[in-house]
């Protein structure tokens, strides 16, 4: 607070919007309007303007946005299209804001990140605390319902992201021991322990493929010490078993794994429920296959996939996928139907290109981990059309991939 400069308010913004993701889904809009207004009021904004390097990363940013505004013209659904162009403001504004201007440094990285996992943290025992306070005399039972748990901030599949992407961020600093401090190693492993019994009451099977692999990698990590091969893989294999066999012997996570591996073909479309979620995410990508088979190359235009589904629901008798208003759950098949083969390369091609910047250029393992959590999230739902998600996996994947790119200003300056 001694030197309130451009930069100090720069970052008090970006550790607002990181501290919100967990508690509303709409929260962070606040904060992303406060970065624009910041960038705007820079008495070097042309200076700044010069600046933007039209690199293959940032074009791809704008290309995916730019696809969806052309392929609004001549959509038969005109709203549903400007909602899907709105959400997906944040591949324009985002990679511009922190692409021409980005104060975190390593320092204030590391507060950054301990800010978003003490926000997720609080939230967490919030949503304990609201659960005990609601439901007091079934107090087990309703803290082990995924639904109940998370009711009073979000849906558990797009809170679980957060905390998932917390437990990443101790697991490396950790493994990779960033962590001096006796103290705080405690400190961490009883946050990691804490934040994955939420992430096992709120049972997403998104993120626990996602906690999968980090728990992988941390495995791999901490077992560097044995330096015989063979030894370390065996060892490293038994314990990775043991452990998922451990977590998969849990109550709730059993019952979603089951549930995972019936055969939702057996069922009929009338009998099939919403809460199925394997079954009703197997019978809209069947579907979403047969509305991409129609115009595979161009799409049906932004904003078809998910009315074109619930016709399709309609016709083949999914009642009750119907009253729930179920969508693709897939953003790969959404953008297919949306803008054709085209916006499915344009989407790939910008997963491919941000994990290589960040494995071989920049060498970031949280850059990695959030474009994994983003690519796991986008095979099983249509995420990049959710404020909740969207917002909070390009906020950090440009924060991260433009990491400290300051212009060269002539004078520095206080407000």
């Amino acid at each position: 607070m001694e030197k309130l400069d451009r930069s100090g308010i720069w970052f008090i913004i970006v550790l607002l919007v990181a501290a919100s993701f967990p508690w509303h889904m709409h929260l962070s809009t606040i904060g992303i309007i406060l970065l624009v207004m910041h960038w705007l009021w820079d008495r070097n904004l042309f200076f700044k303007l010069k600046s933007i390097q039209f690199k293959n990363d940032l074009l791809l940013f704008w290309l995916f946005f730019v696809a969806h505004i052309i392929g609004i013209i001549g959509s038969d659904y005109f709203s549903e299209g400007l909602h899907s162009i709105e959400v997906k403001l944040s591949f324009l504004i985002l990679p511009l804001l922190f692409s021409t201007e980005n104060y975190l440094n390593t320092s204030r990285r590391k507060v950054l990140e301990w800010t978003f996992i003490i926000s997720c943290v609080l939230s967490l025992l919030f949503c304990i605390g609201i659960t005990i306070f609601r439901y007091p005399n079934n107090i087990i039972a309703n803290l082990t319902h995924r639904m109940v748990l998370s009711e009073s901030l979000m849906h558990p599949g797009y809170y679980s992201n957060f905390l998932a992407f917390s437990v990443a961020m101790l697991a490396t600093n950790f493994s990779e021991k960033k962590i001096k401090n006796i103290n705080v190693q405690w400190i961490s492993i009883l946050l990691i322990i804490f934040l994955l019994t939420g992430l096992v009451f709120l049972a997403s099977k998104t993120a626990f493929l996602f906690i999968g692999l980090v728990i992988f990698y941390f495995l791999w990590n901490i077992s560097a010490f044995i330096k015989n091969t063979f030894l370390r893989v065996a060892s490293f294999v038994l314990v990775f078993f043991m452990f998922s066999a451990a977590l998969f012997n849990i109550p709730v996570l059993k019952n979603r794994a089951l549930e995972t591996f019936q055969r939702p073909n057996t069922i009929l479309p009338n009998e099939l429920k919403f809460y199925n979620s394997t079954g009703s995410r197997m019978a809209a990508w069947g579907l979403c296959w047969e509305i991409v088979n129609e115009k595979p190359v161009f799409g049906h235009g932004t904003g078809a996939a998910n009315p074109l589904l619930l016709q399709k629901f309609k016709q083949y008798g999914y009642k009750d996928l119907v009253h729930y208003s179920m969508h693709t759950h897939n953003q790969l098949l959404h953008t297919w139907i949306d803008l054709g083969a085209i916006g499915v390369m344009l989407l790939l091609t910008w997963f491919g290109v941000v994990l290589y910047l960040f494995i071989a250029v920049l060498k970031d393992v949280k850059g990695i981990w959030i474009v994994l959590l983003t690519f796991i999230n986008v095979l099983t739902d249509d995420m990049l059309e959710i404020q909740a998600g969207i917002v909070f996996f390009i906020f950090f994947i440009t924060l991260y991939l433009y990491l400290n790119r300051e212009y060269k200003r002539p004078h520095r300056y206080k407000y």
